[in-house]
Formats: C-alpha cells, sequence, structure tokens
C-alpha cells in the first residue's frame, strides 16, 4: 500500500506545491525564482533530490527544503486557510494579478482575505501621513468618498492616518477598498482600525506576502509599498514629511511607471513639505477628486459600458441624443457641477458607467455642443 507521501501527488495541485514552497523558511522570491528557472514546476523542486538542490541554494537553504518537505502537512496547511477563509494565490495561478507580475521584485505568491481588485474599473491608492492634520483628514475623505462613488478602487495600507482615513470613506460611500498590510492577512494592524478592516474583508480584501500569523514589523512596510502601488493606476500623496515612508510608495510608484499626484498644503507646514516638493518635481496637483478622475481617463480598462441594471444604452437614440446622453443632460442644468456629482447622480438613477467611459461621453457631448465644460465642471447648454 502507497503511503501518504508516495500517493501526495494524486491529491495536490501545483498552487499547493506553490504553498510549500513560499513557506518554507530562507526561501524568498529571488530563490523561488532561481529555483523555478528553466520551466521547473514546484511539485518538481518538491521532489528534487539534496545533490541538484545544493547546486542552486546555499546549505542552510538546503536543510531548510529538506526539513520543510518533512514536516509540512498539505492537507493540513490547505485547511487552516479554508478556516481562516484565506486564499494562497501564487504567481502561476491564473487569479494572480496582472499588475504584480512584471514589477521589480515582484511577490511569488500573495495571501488574500477577502478579494483581489479586478480590471474591471480603475484603482487609485491614496497614501499620506499616519499622524495627519485634520486638513490631511479632510482631504482623505474628500477623495476616499469621492472616488467610491466614481466607481474607483480605493487602495492604500490601512495604516492610522491618511490610509485609513480614505478607505474607510471609501467603504461608508459604498465602494471597494483593498489594504495591503506589513502583517499576516488575519492580523489586524493597528487595532485601532479593527472595523474598518472587517469591513475590507466583506467589500474589498486585505493583502499581504507575508503568511498568516505574522505579526507586523518595520521592515516589512517598505517591502509591502510596492504591492500597493503596483495594484494602482494612479498615487495620490495627501500629506507627507519631506524624508517619510510615503516618499518610498512614491519612488516604487514611478519606478513601476505609475502616475504620482500629490494634495498642495501651506509652505510653513512641515505636514506638506513631502507633496509641496513633489509638486516642484512635476507631480501632478490634486484639489479635489475631479482631478484623480481626470487623470484616469488616458488609461485603458476592461469594463462593460453599462451595468446590466442600466436602464440605457450607449447607441439608444431619441431625436438624435442617445439614451446616454438623455440621462445625462437630465443631470445637468445651468448650474456647473463637478464629474463626481454627475457619475454620483446617474448611479442613483441605475445607470453605472465607467469613468473613462463617462469622460469620454461627456466630451462627446461638448463637441456636439450639448455640454459646455468649465475646467473639472461641466453645465448644459441651452438652445
Amino acid at each position: 500500500m502507497q503511503s501518504a507521501k508516495e500517493n501526495i501527488s494524486e491529491i495536490i495541485t501545483e498552487n499547493d506545491y506553490a504553498h510549500w514552497l513560499f513557506a518554507t523558511p530562507g526561501i524568498g522570491n529571488v530563490s523561488a525564482d532561481r529555483l523555478l528557472c528553466g520551466g521547473r514546476t514546484c511539485r518538481e523542486i518538491y521532489e528534487m533530490g539534496e545533490v541538484e538542490l545544493k547546486k542552486l541554494l546555499r546549505p542552510k537553504q538546503v536543510v531548510a527544503v529538506l526539513n520543510s518537505r518533512d514536516t509540512w502537512d498539505f492537507a493540513e496547511e490547505k485547511k487552516k486557510l479554508i478556516d481562516s477563509d484565506i486564499k494562497f494565490i501564487s504567481r502561476i495561478d491564473p487569479s494572480f494579478p496582472e499588475k504584480l507580475k512584471n514589477i521589480p521584485n515582484p511577490p511569488f505568491a500573495i495571501y488574500v482575505k477577502g478579494e483581489l481588485p479586478g480590471d474591471d474599473s480603475p484603482s487609485v491608492a491614496v497614501i499620506g501621513a499616519r499622524l495627519c492634520s485634520e486638513y490631511g483628514r479632510y482631504m482623505a475623505r474628500q477623495l476616499g468618498r469621492g472616488l467610491a462613488l466614481a466607481g474607483v478602487k480605493v487602495i492604500s495600507g490601512m495604516a492610522r492616518g491618511v490610509d485609513g482615513v480614505s478607505q474607510k470613506a471609501a467603504l461608508c460611500a459604498g465602494g471597494k477598498s483593498y489594504a495591503v498590510v506589513g502583517c499576516g492577512v488575519d492580523i489586524c494592524y493597528p487595532d485601532e482600525n479593527r472595523e474598518i478592516y472587517d469591513e475590507l474583508a466583506l467589500n474589498g480584501g486585505i493583502i499581504s506576502e507575508y503568511a498568516p500569523g505574522t505579526m507586523p514589523k518595520a521592515s516589512f512596510f517598505p517591502m509591502r509599498n510596492r504591492i500597493i502601488s503596483a495594484l494602482s493606476d494612479i498615487v495620490v500623496v495627501v500629506e507627507a514629511r519631506l524624508h517619510s515612508g510615503t516618499q518610498i510608495t512614491v519612488d516604487t510608484a514611478l519606478e513601476q511607471g505609475r502616475e504620482v499626484l500629490a494634495v498642495p498644503g501651506r509652505v510653513t507646514d512641515r505636514l506638506s513639505d513631502g507633496c509641496n516638493r513633489l509638486i516642484c518635481q512635476g507631480a501632478g496637483v490634486v484639489l479635489d477628486v475631479d482631478d484623480v478622475i481626470e487623470r484616469l481617463a488616458s488609461w485603458s480598462y476592461k469594463k462593460d459600458s453599462l451595468s446590466d441594471s442600466a436602464t440605457v444604452g450607449a447607441d439608444g437614440n431619441i431625436n438624435g441624443t442617445s439614451l446616454i446622453e438623455s440621462a445625462i443632460l437630465e443631470v445637468l442644468d445651468a448650474i456647473p457641477v463637478s464629474f463626481s456629482y454627475i457619475a454620483e447622480r446617474l448611479s442613483m438613477n441605475g445607470i453605472e458607467i465607467a469613468v473613462p467611459d463617462l469622460l469620454k461621453q461627456l466630451f462627446d457631448m461638448c463637441g456636439k455642443g450639448l455640454v459646455a465644460q468649465m475646467g473639472s465642471y461641466y453645465t448644459r447648454k441651452f438652445s
């Protein structure tokens, strides 16, 4: 009769083998990539002999792999994740985010509680000082709420201050938000954000490259910042001192080709030094949420023009005016309103339209003489 170990290949998936490899002490992203080089599978690494392992790893790592292989219980480890409602997603898994695959030092795998941000709508990172001012809190709330109402997902680190405030505002507005944490996804840190943590698991997700049960550590947070910026299309800095942890996220965002925007502040306010310096160096200026939304217009997304619940179609036509145009004109009047106001009113009327689609629609309507644009505000033109 075959032992459980000999029969393991019949019941264990490649992603399960990846979980074993990822959890092996001393095997980080670089070592995992070295082992997988040449088209090896995680199962082949699990079955690899000591002589072969010594050609690819340091002696201590070889010992760690051999010990881990002897003690790892695939069924028990899988049960632990299921019981905790946590998913392990490696780069070989089809659901692994494309945005994380081609960044410098990409994670070999991530743990997720809740869900991952999809590509159906844009994502914006809102980051800033933990010990932020009331001005910073106000701007973080405005951005989090406004982005959520426009259908934009908010990414941050669930830290106290700007991060948590923006994510709570997005969730309260009925939007989705995702936190990348510097600990296990089963750990709420800081504990004061417990309410946000619980809500994120239901209406968004908590993401980490650290195993469940891993307590927060100062060195983990700079590493997690590269995932925050990678999952986002744009990074917005609300408040930051000149030399702060926020700058690490900005640096990784620029390295990954993400656009960075900043909220300006008083030149005498040390909490705004970082933002003001970023603006001097070429970062875009954010005065309100519409500045962020308009920047998203240049991005391409996999999207539906309208949700199934919408009652209008993009190609319907009444008296030369499409049904979606008619819906927008119902929202507009002679008094200028912002883009986020238009998106919110359309949503209240049962019409969900992606941000780039709505921006294009408004642009086309301006060209037709139906709508007038004044900066980031729009008004209806009456003949």
